[in-house]
């Protein structure tokens, strides 16, 4: 997107523009999308909001036939109800049932740690200072753990 923006460029081909990017950043590529008067941008995403945002027409690819509709993707599944399956999960017909998992050999209770790291720094190799300072975790079968940041 930054060579493309550099160069001026007349058309755009994203592929999961806002993928891994946390809700700042998201924001910002749907701003500087709609900020785009002159150029065309062809978007192939799974983020119904940035569907929304930034799409005027919605191609559609259904029994080997593409075809176009002038509006977002909200005016799109309105047009074509069977379009909300791809993506509202609940609406999908596929049905998912993953098995339980079995017992994990030599773990016994749900308090035994499958894990442990103590007292960990880490640096990535491009950074002079730590990213983490000082970490210490333990992990079991009852431990139910996120990760939280900047970045998602």
């Amino acid at each position: 997107l930054a060579r493309a923006m550099l160069q001026k460029a007349d058309i755009l081909l994203l592929d999961e523009p806002t993928n891994h990017l946390d809700v700042i950043n998201v924001a910002w590529v749907k701003t500087y999308l709609n900020s785009l008067t002159n150029v065309t941008s062809i978007i192939v995403s799974h983020d119904s909001g940035l569907l929304n945002d930034c799409c005027t027409h919605i191609l559609s690819f259904d029994n080997l036939k593409l075809s176009t509709f002038k509006g977002n993707l909200d005016e799109y599944v309105k047009a074509h109800p069977a379009a909300r399956a791809y993506f509202t999960l609940s609406d999908s017909k596929m049905k998912f049932k993953f098995p339980q998992p079995g017992p994990i050999e030599g773990v016994k209770s749900k308090g035994k740690a499958l894990m442990k790291m103590a007292n960990c720094t880490f640096t990535y190799p491009v950074n002079d200072k730590p990213t983490l300072f000082d970490i210490t975790v333990q992990v079991s079968l009852s431990s139910r753990i996120a990760c939280i940041g900047e970045n998602g």
